[in-house]
């Protein structure tokens, strides 16, 4: 899917509305842009917090973790896997 824009005199541009539908993105939400190694922008529309719990919720329906890592954040369950993986 490739659609053409026009930068703005104030460093704006539209993105096109299949693009836009595709991407389930909404009026307002942010974007993070960014220059990847052959020099083409790539976007990433990412999730919002609402949205991310739902799908976290959803597939840990399905997961079923020992005792001892219920209930820790991100960051500790990265802690304890990096320590695990150093003791090998």
């Amino acid at each position: 899917m490739k659609y053409d824009t026009t930068i703005t005199s104030k460093g704006t541009i539209t993105i096109a509305a299949p693009i836009r539908k595709a991407l389930g993105l909404r009026p307002g939400q942010k974007v993070r842009l960014f220059v990847n190694t052959n020099n083409n922008v790539e976007m990433d529309a990412g999730i919002s917090a609402a949205e991310f719990q739902a799908r976290r919720d959803e597939l840990l329906k399905n997961v079923t973790l020992p005792k001892k890592l219920k209930g820790l954040t991100a960051r500790e369950l990265r802690d304890i896997a990096a320590k695990e993986g150093r003791e090998k």
